[in-house]
């Protein structure tokens, strides 16, 4: 084992971070600072305070983790022992682009382990003024820019962070070099490493997985997180063999894991186990099949939480054909789970031992389930955007437009596909058009996820800049002889507020201006208001309908 210390300034750090591809290991528990925790690291740093040492793992060891910057983790790896979250806030206040990107925001929430309202969108702090001089600020109703130049300008390009580089391949001695950092803080969970460990050992899960996983490349599992399998693993073994009456306690945390990796050490025969985890990897695939059967899922990253595929698979662990009934209780459960964020951050580790064993217990008894029902507000849905903010309403939204089937006016349905082809441009998916922002006529709400609209690429292209009504005319005279009976199941199917075209036209009246006088602005944008209300209540009958199993 080798240990260097290097001190580097702002510019050198980010430099590093990105060359590198910088990753966190799963074993390390989910980003848990809050807003006012990333203003007073600024604010240190401003005042040339010292913030602490950044601990790097350099190994060659394949071990999961995550990089910050939304790229592969390399062969050669430089992993986070201490100061993830110093090191992530600093990386996504510099790089606040590479933050807004969909991929990065969405594992970056996931990763949170925090409550659902307390997620940050690095996208929204901006760096204010007062009499006392900058500070860092946030506001989550819009996006703002820092620029890295200012922002290595106000820290100074002579504040040096100390980082210390640990070279060595030996999983013991580097979960204990992170227990020992951690030992006087919060403690983290080492699942991952410490599973990973355990499994190649004695029991070769780790091989298992890998094989499973070439030999069946089309079953989704594919980009499914590793520790998914684990916790169905560990979660399998107490219901099967530690609480065979489901009267124990059920958890996933460090401790449970333990013992868990204890036991399977001790077993003369390993085989029992290699089949609990065997079967895993079976109930995860066949939950993905019937999230992709139901719902159109194609990717786990469509999920509103990718930790509902965890309890989804223990029912398909115990059962693997549901009936009538255990279909309706899941429909129930996938809506009522999702539109509560039940799953995110503080909530999976609370949630799911007590959802596992009601899972079992419906595979096995059809009881119904308990999960009460989420009264739907409009609030839920006023912070997220069309192609940002928290993935997991997005996804909720996304997923229920999709179950409505749309079509077009000429009757074709919406390819999803296509749709969701990264060809698309972010301003694609918006009814009223994203170009009456630009214009200045509306502000941020533009962005509403409830003016989210599914079109082909061929038909937003012809779409362009105008607003409904004009569009969808000239879309009529391009297709020609379209029945009004098509008209009106295209803007049922788009669950759009609008009884007919009569009807959108007279709603987009005050749109159709030319001159941008304070008055008739207002009336434009109390008119889009009223329309995110009308969605809101359309939204608000179809998510209790799916809540209620339909």
């Amino acid at each position: 084992m080798s240990t260097k210390v290097y001190k580097f300034n702002l510019k050198t750090l980010i430099s590093f971070i990105e060359r590198n591809h910088v990753a966190v290991p799963e074993f390390q528990r989910g980003y848990v600072w809050k807003i006012p925790q990333v203003k007073k690291l600024f604010d240190s740093l401003r005042k040339k305070y010292p913030i602490g040492s950044l601990v790097l793992w350099e190994t060659g060891q394949k071990i999961d983790a995550r990089t910050i910057d939304g790229d592969n983790v390399p062969a050669k790896r430089f992993l986070v022992l201490d100061g993830q979250q110093r090191l992530l806030s600093l990386y996504y206040l510099a790089r606040q682009k590479v933050f807004s990107q969909h991929q990065v925001r969405d594992s970056f929430h996931d990763i949170c382990d925090t409550r659902y309202s307390q997620l940050i969108d690095f996208d929204k702090f901006f760096i204010n003024k007062n009499e006392e001089g900058y500070f860092l600020d946030y506001d989550k109703r819009v996006f703002r820019d820092i620029k890295f130049k200012k922002l290595l300008n106000l820290i100074g390009r002579s504040y040096m962070f100390p980082v210390v580089i640990i070279s060595l391949d030996n999983y013991k001695n580097a979960i204990e070099i992170f227990e020992r950092i951690n030992q006087a803080g919060t403690r983290i969970a080492t699942e991952s490493i410490f599973l990973s460990e355990t499994w190649t050992k004695h029991t070769d899960f780790e091989r298992m997985l890998r094989v499973w996983k070439r030999h069946n490349r089309e079953s989704l599992t594919r980009d499914i997180n590793t520790v998914t399998f684990i916790h169905v693993f560990a979660l399998v073994c107490q219901l099967q063999m530690g609480n065979k009456k489901d009267k124990g306690v059920i958890e996933i945390d460090i401790k449970a894991l333990k013992k868990i990796a204890q036991a399977v050490r001790e077993e003369a025969d390993a085989k029992k186990y290699n089949k609990i985890f065997d079967d895993g990897i079976k109930a995860v695939s066949n939950a993905m099949q019937y999230l992709k059967g139901e719902y159109g899922i194609i990717s786990v990253s469509e999920l509103p939480s990718q930790t509902l595929l965890t309890v989804l698979s223990i029912f398909f662990y115990f059962n693997n054909k549901p009936t009538s009934k255990q279909q309706t209780e899941l429909k129930k459960w996938f809506w009522r789970a999702s539109l509560s964020n039940r799953y995110i951050g503080s909530g999976y580790n609370r949630n799911i031992g007590p959802d596992a064993i009601e899972m079992k217990r419906l595979a096995i008894e059809e009881t119904n389930l308990t999960i009460k029902k989420v009264d739907i507000v409009k609030s839920f849905f006023d912070t997220t955007d069309i192609k940002a903010g928290r993935s997991s309403v997005r996804n909720i939204v996304k997923l229920a437009l999709w179950k409505q089937h749309p079509v077009y006016i000429d009757g074709n349905p919406t390819n999803r596909i296509d749709v969701e082809t990264k060809q698309h441009s972010p301003e694609d998916d918006h009814f009223y058009p994203f170009d009456l922002y630009k214009k200045g006529v509306l502000g941020s709400e533009v962005n509403n996820i409830l003016n989210l609209h599914y079109l082909n690429k061929d038909q937003n292209i012809r779409k362009g800049k105008e607003v409904p009504s004009k569009w969808l005319k000239s879309e009529i005279e391009f297709y020609g002889n379209i029945s009004i009976e098509k008209i009106n199941n295209y803007l049922k199917s788009e669950l759009l507020p609008f009884k007919d075209l009569k009807n959108l036209e007279q709603f987009d009246r005050p749109f159709l201006i030319r001159k941008k006088k304070k008055k008739k602005l207002n009336k434009i944008r109390s008119r889009f208001n009223t329309f995110l209300h009308k969605r809101f209540l359309i939204f608000k009958e179809i998510f209790n309908d799916l809540q209620a199993g339909k």
